[in-house]
């Protein structure tokens, strides 16, 4: 009977019904992203974003033109995101781990949402 007691007082607890509610949202989005995933995949969806920037054009640009502070930058996008170092880097690599470090610094609870969705996509595709 206390057990009962319990479980009743912790459904009626302030916070709880918001943290069910918030689950249950967060299991939903990364549904979506599962299913973003797989039309990416098949290509219902294009697997690459464009960005238009003229600095950050300007930059990659001037990265091109020279490896060592090309790979300086990449090494401290990898850095902020707790990876080894790499050796070589090319302008997109740099603007994906950049927008990586960017979600994960702004959203991390999207970033692990999408960590879910990827394993769950690679799960069903075994």
């Amino acid at each position: 009977m206390s057990d009962e007691l319990e479980e009743l007082r912790k459904k009626t607890e302030r916070g709880d019904r918001n943290d069910e509610i918030r689950t249950e949202a967060d299991s939903a989005f990364v549904d979506e992203l599962v299913d973003a995933i797989e039309a990416v995949d098949s290509g219902e969806r294009p697997k690459t974003v464009a960005v238009r920037d003229q600095p950050v054009a300007a930059l990659l640009a001037t990265l091109d033109e020279d490896d060592a502070e090309m790979t300086a930058v990449g090494n401290a996008l990898e850095e902020a995101l707790g990876r080894e170092c790499s050796e070589g880097f090319d302008r997109s690599e740099i603007v994906r781990l950049a927008v990586r470090v960017g979600l994960e610094t702004a959203t991390p609870e999207k970033t692990e949402q999408l960590s879910d969705a990827v394993g769950r996509h690679a799960q069903q595709n075994i």
